[in-house]
């Protein structure tokens, strides 16, 4: 899932200065997963922005999430009177989702209320793990499942680099150090065959964006 932190008060109340009339986006995907676009969420930033003389028309919750455009479509033909008479919305989504809103409501600005982290996973409540990096070269089949891009705070393909200590990353003694999970990985697999291979450098051009994918 896509990881997110809502910005600041202050930031956010100075991004929205100049517009009055206010509809906020929350979904129950991602958004929802982060604490920062699910209903709570939606009603504590009304509360804020009431307090502040602002007047929040609407809040829309979209189910899923904001970038299936069929579930936002509903959502817009539902409240299309409410958006009819703002002047902006705010979004407590991902980029993604912002960028959507902007291109189905273009008289209105979209603004982020959050700012996207990363991609990852959610061990616990509150506590968010990064994962992939969306390099658009996966090698996950060779390394065991664990990816030596994100894992790996230096994001070396030739690990391990030499300075780690008992199983912990040199630059961070809390993490631990991606290449020898790799190994461990690959021992209990029977395929250490795999930590022997010379990677070659990495093709960063299938990183580079924008993608658009179709599926027939």
């Amino acid at each position: 899932m896509i990881v997110m932190e809502l910005k600041s008060p202050e930031i956010i109340l100075k991004m929205l200065e100049g517009h009055q009339n206010i509809v906020l986006f929350g979904d129950t995907g991602c958004a929802q997963m982060c604490d920062v676009g699910g209903w709570l969420q939606l009603e504590d930033m009304e509360d804020l922005l009431v307090d502040r003389g602002k007047k929040v028309l609407a809040k829309i919750l979209v189910e899923g999430g904001i970038c299936d455009h069929r579930a936002l479509k509903e959502e817009l033909e539902k409240h299309r009177m409410e958006l009819s008479k703002a002047d902006a919305v705010l979004v407590q989504a991902c980029g993604v989702a912002t960028q959507t809103l902007t291109n189905f409501l273009p008289n209105l600005q979209s603004f982020p209320a959050t700012d996207s982290k990363f991609l990852g996973d959610m061990p616990q409540r509150f506590h968010h793990e990064e994962k992939c990096a969306l390099c658009g070269d996966c090698v996950l089949h060779l390394t065991g499942g664990i990816c030596p891009i994100t894992r790996c705070s230096k994001g070396i393909m030739n690990g391990p680099c030499g300075g780690s200590m008992d199983g912990k990353c040199e630059r961070d003694p809390d993490t631990d150090c991606a290449w020898h999970l790799i190994y461990e990985r690959l021992k209990e697999l029977g395929k250490l065959e795999n930590i022997e291979k010379i990677w070659e450098s990495r093709d960063w051009s299938q990183a580079k964006g924008p993608h658009s994918i179709h599926h027939n």
